[in-house]
């Protein structure tokens, strides 16, 4: 038999003139076309509906097509023949051999047999048999790396050994059975065989290639850009030459014509932009004005992810949606975010933060009412929050059974019932891992939200293979020694789902995103390619025992520098078979130079040899014209529905009216105020409430402390504030730094205090919980509530009303002056009793005083007209504007919701 070859031009003419040698070599006989006989392989099977249509442009009339298909399609059908070892499988046990010989450590076992694995498929692919000894072995790699009596080259040359040996007595790797299939299937052909390349054919295709050409003819396809024609054609040839030996570039330069140049420039332009922002909308902008154009076809090329994803983004905001070839890894996707959040939170004993997250995804929970599902996460939330209870699922559960939270019970019952079945804290296989994991997500109500998503329909699948490939009753004792802890297995399951790739085929868009390998000879109308830097344009990485030059030639393996020639060769392909091509690429980040890739690099320096200047043109994204017809918004004044008025109002309160009208209607009227942040560590505010309490409970003990030595009160003091602090130092030691702080204060406060009660005061109460009714108008009315943290008395009965603060004394003599600040007034107007004294008290800082409120029942008077008045005018419906002070809106929470600074 023979075997034919044909070198075509690798552009948009390339299928049409397969099509043409197809025909001719397998039906040179006039007349209907009958093709069915042949196989046809190809390298891609996206090349198969265009190449369909060429065969039946050229046939110019009816014609029964060959049987097509890449080699992976071909060869399935001999693949049943070979029993298969599933890759999970096969690294689980390379990872068990690993983990039993003690050579690594537990956290590199998972890296180390990634690498082997994949070392091991590439020594198979290329018919690789390694020395027969460690001894042979480890002379090859000291040659490659030209060193002698190396103990790490020792180490690695036994590793590689035993494991390669281990996996040669098992079943076949998929790539060992492959290669099987592929000859059992050339011994089945009986008709022509056609060969499309895309690329020179690797040592196993040509092997292949020839034992079909033994037994049939053969016609074989191959690219050859060497007989490309035209300027682009010509300006690739010359900057990318396929001979090593060619001259320094500007000689290859010379001689090229000022119209060569404009006919290549009206095909490529080469585009810079300074931040990954700038270049996602340059992508963007550029598919835009293509596809207003009438270019049907165009491909995104995703070198950077991460920037094509924002120009992904940026389109679909303009309607345009992209058909992604690619995928995404899974562990992006919603689906994978609710699996790693649960796990997050057991790993965590429920983590308050990790367990909010968890509560607020949207996949869970399918058999609950929305509503009653939303308020059972917000209770839980506020539960968090309220208690202080930084992680722990059970306590969360006690914590809510003492408070008769019914919201929060079903939520946290369905949690612990999910972690029973997950069982944590017993190690497993990966397949039992796998099988509880399923059944703790059934329990927490998430499967039913996976069918509906196509993401989670690819996750339930993969978990349902994977776990099936992980399971073989043959395993018996051995599956004691493959057994996994809980973060164990995590490790390995967080490595699945960041290699597990997941596609959206309900796209169908004239735009594709794919990689740089996947546009072999595709015909585009238009394409660009995102990222051409030198990061993310290069060549794919090799394992590491396979990245050394001299490694590979002593172990008769190709060298690296076919992946370097290759990747120009596809960028070659791609600039040839486009109508349009835009190389973009990012210049700069973090305020570091980005050059782009070394084929880029040297195409501009071809083009700027011939041109001379202005070869790279930069990013500048259309801005938006501004329209004539938009007004100018003015800041927010809602008002506020009279049932939707407050009709109690505290201290704080009324100083966010004070502050700012709009953020009070805000957090009051609207009810959007913010759930206070759970801390881990202590806070000054927390800080000063420890402080109210350890005084209370000091005072209650020692209501005067006349008759007492400073040393029993000091003694005293001291133990109430161990008492105190011992919880909170015990959950985290770092507190025990306010306590030194405090413990410092002692003597100073029993010094002040001794000298109040000199002045004729004496402590009455602690934490005085206050209400009272206060009418605003006929048939209108207020209910003031607050909390005082001290009340003293004199022999008289009056009143002295005092305020504990965690700050240094003279800020707060500063605050007590400004005439805005409403809390001293505030508390004297709520008792309703005559007050002589209201006072900030200062616990910290270098003085323990007091700053006192000058005339405060003069002031508590003033404070009740000014309620008077505004509680009357919000009922009355006047606007609430958004007029707060510079301190007021600094680290307001509202600031978002009244765009005050944007338009104010």
């Amino acid at each position: 038999m023979t075997c034919t070859r044909h070198s075509i031009a690798p552009d948009a003419h390339f299928l049409p003139q397969c099509a043409a040698q197809i025909l001719s070599f397998l039906n040179p006989a006039s007349g209907p076309a009958d093709l069915s006989a042949a196989s046809l392989l190809l390298p891609n099977l996206k090349l198969a509906p265009a190449l369909n249509e060429a065969l039946r442009d050229a046939a110019g009339g009816p014609l029964l097509l060959p049987r097509i298909g890449t080699l992976s399609s071909l060869v399935e059908p001999w693949l049943a023949q070979h029993p298969v070892m599933p890759d999970a499988r096969r690294q689980l046990i390379l990872h068990s051999l690993l983990r039993r010989q003690n050579w690594l450590d537990e956290g590199m076992l998972w890296d180390v047999v990634a690498e082997l694995t994949q070392l091991f498929d590439t020594l198979t692919e290329y018919s690789v048999k390694l020395p027969a000894n460690e001894a042979e072995l480890l002379d090859k790699l000291e040659r490659g790396f030209a060193l002698k009596d190396s103990l790490p080259l020792n180490f690695e040359a036994r590793l590689v050994n035993t494991l390669w040996r281990a996996e040669a007595e098992g079943e076949l790797s998929r790539a060992a059975a492959r290669l099987l299939a592929a000859a059992d299937w050339v011994a089945s052909l009986t008709g022509p065989l056609v060969v499309m390349l895309e690329a020179p054919p690797s040592a196993p295709l040509q092997a292949l290639i020839e034992q079909a050409a033994a037994r049939v003819p053969v016609l074989v396809l191959e690219p050859t850009r060497a007989v490309a024609d035209g300027a682009l054609a010509e300006l690739l040839a010359r900057a990318w030459p396929a001979k090593h030996d060619a001259p320094p570039l500007r000689a290859r330069m010379e001689g090229f014509s000022a119209d060569q140049l404009k006919a290549a420039r009206e095909r490529l332009r080469l585009v810079e932009a300074e931040s990954l922002e700038d270049l996602g909308a340059a992508v963007a902008q550029q598919v835009i004005d293509w596809l207003i154009a009438g270019k049907e076809n165009i491909a995104l090329i995703a070198c950077d992810r991460l920037a094509a994803r924002r120009a992904r983004a940026l389109l679909e905001r303009e309607g345009v949606l992209v058909q992604d070839e690619t995928g995404w890894k899974l562990v992006t996707t919603r689906v994978a975010a609710v699996v790693d959040a649960w796990l997050e939170v057991i790993a965590s004993d429920a983590w308050h933060r990790a367990l909010i997250d968890l509560l607020r995804a949207p996949l869970l929970f399918a058999d609950l009412d929305p509503l009653a599902r939303g308020q059972g996460a917000d209770a839980v939330e506020r539960l968090i929050r309220e208690s202080s209870i930084a992680s722990g699922l059970d306590r969360l559960r006690a914590e809510a059974v003492e408070r008769k939270l019914n919201d929060a019970l079903p939520l946290l019952d369905r949690l612990i019932e999910a972690r029973a079945a997950l069982r944590p804290n017993s190690a497993g296989t990966l397949a039992d891992w796998l099988r509880r994991l399923h059944k703790s997500l059934d329990l927490l109500g998430a499967l039913p939200h996976f069918n509906d998503d196509q993401a989670g329909l690819h996750w339930l699948e993969w978990l349902e293979t994977r776990a099936a490939e992980l399971t073989d009753p043959a395993d018996g004792e051995e599956a004691r020694e493959r057994s996994f802890r809980f973060a164990a297995w995590r490790t390995w399951f967080n490595r699945q789902m960041d290699a597990e790739l997941y596609r959206d085929e309900s796209i169908a868009s004239p735009v594709i995103m794919t990689h740089l390998a996947a546009t072999r000879l595709r015909p585009f109308d238009a394409a660009i390619v995102i990222g051409a830097d030198a990061e993310h344009l290069a060549p794919p990485a090799a394992p590491g025992w396979l990245t050394h030059a001299g490694v590979r030639r002593e172990l008769g393996l190709p060298a690296l520098e076919l992946d370097r020639a290759q990747l120009r060769e596809d960028l070659a392909g791609l600039l040839l078979a486009s109508d349009a091509v835009v190389i973009a690429w990012q210049s700069l980040r973090r305020d570091e130079a980005l050059m782009p890739a070394a084929e880029v690099a040297v195409l501009e320096a071809a083009l700027r040899l011939a041109v001379g200047s202005g070869i790279v043109d930069k990013a500048a994204p259309r801005a938006s014209p501004a329209s004539v017809d938009v007004e100018l918004t003015a800041p927010a004044a809602p008002s506020a529905p009279p049932a939707r008025v407050p009709t109690r109002v505290s201290a704080s309160s009324l100083q966010t009216l004070i502050n700012c009208p709009y953020r009070y209607f805000a957090r009051y009227v609207l009810r959007l105020a913010e759930l206070d942040e759970l801390t881990e560590g202590m806070e000054k505010k927390d800080f000063g409430e420890l402080l109210h309490r350890i005084l209370r409970e000091f005072h209650e003990e020692y209501r005067t402390l006349a008759g007492y030595s400073d040393e029993a009160l000091l003694s005293a003091l001291e133990a109430h504030t161990e008492a105190a602090f011992a919880g909170v130092v015990a959950r985290n030691f770092q507190d025990h730094a306010w306590r030194l702080r405090w413990r410092g204060r002692l003597a100073d406060y029993i010094a002040w205090q001794r000298e109040r009660e000199n002045a004729g005061w004496r402590w009455q109460g602690g934490e005085v919980e206050a209400s009272r009714e206060h009418e605003i108008g006929p048939g209108r009315s207020l209910t003031l509530q607050g909390r005082i943290d001290r009340v003293d008395t004199d022999a008289a009965g009056q009143q002295a009303l005092l305020d504990y603060k965690s700050r240094a004394i003279k800020p707060l003599r500063d605050q007590v002056q400004d005439p805005d600040d409403v809390q001293l007034a505030f508390y004297a107007l709520l008792t309703g009793q005559r007050v002589s004294e209201a006072a900030y008290v200062a616990l910290d800082g270098d003085e323990l005083a007091a700053a006192p409120l000058t005339e405060p029942e003069e002031r508590a008077g003033s404070l009740q007209d000014l309620i008077d008045a505004s509680f009357n005018a919000m009922l009355d419906g006047a606007s609430m504007p958004a007029q707060g002070t510079a301190g007021a809106c600094q680290y307001c929470e509202m600031r978002g919701l009244c765009r005050n600074e944007w338009v104010g």
